[in-house]
């Protein structure tokens, strides 16, 4: 009897322990750690970029690529991966046309030491206008589940940003496969 007592009393505290320690309503980082952490990861970034199928093959590696590190994320994504893997080919040249977007994709601080900074990235679609005699509007949605690691030491960063969903027109393109570019580079 004192066994089960024991141990009643023991997963009732270890309930309240866990209960009472979780508690998302408080901010998770001050505004000066986030300030000082915008401030470390400032730069523009020269890299790499590999583009990949979610959950699948390497499709492509692309040298020279650029980030730009402020208080959001700014990256320059060719689109000519996507336009590779696409199969109607008059969608495949409006890719191969625009060539390039650039994404901008606010932070989301989830850890953070003296030496490394671990986020989330929330990226904004992208929208190249279109009609009126003019090609398509595309709009190009992406996850908002990936992020990445800045090295403040190393003057290094790596992410991941995954185009989801391909639309034109206010269409959503049905045969699109989800890409995930996965960026790494150092800043001088």
């Amino acid at each position: 009897m004192k066994t089960k007592s024991l141990l009643g009393v023991f997963l009732l505290s270890l309930y309240l322990f866990s209960f009472t320690s979780c508690n998302d309503d408080e901010p998770k980082f001050s505004s000066s750690q986030i300030q000082q952490a915008l401030f470390d990861m400032k730069g523009t970034y020269h890299g790499t970029v590999k583009v990949v199928y979610y959950h699948g093959d390497n499709i492509t590696e692309l040298g020279n690529a650029v980030v730009v590190s402020r208080d959001s994320l700014s990256f320059t994504m060719s689109l000519r991966p996507m336009a590779d893997v696409i199969k109607d080919e008059s969608t495949a040249r409006l890719l191969r046309e625009i060539s390039e977007v650039t994404v901008t994709a606010g932070y989301d601080f989830s850890q953070m030491d003296e030496s490394t900074i671990n986020f989330g990235l929330r990226p904004k679609d992208v929208i190249v206008p279109g009609g009126y005699g003019a090609p398509p509007t595309v709009r190009i949605v992406f996850a908002q589940n990936f992020g990445g690691d800045a090295e403040i030491g190393q003057n290094f960063m790596m992410f991941n940003v995954s185009p989801t969903e391909l639309w034109l027109n206010g269409e959503k393109y049905e045969d699109f496969k989800q890409l995930v570019y996965h960026f790494s580079g150092h800043y001088e």
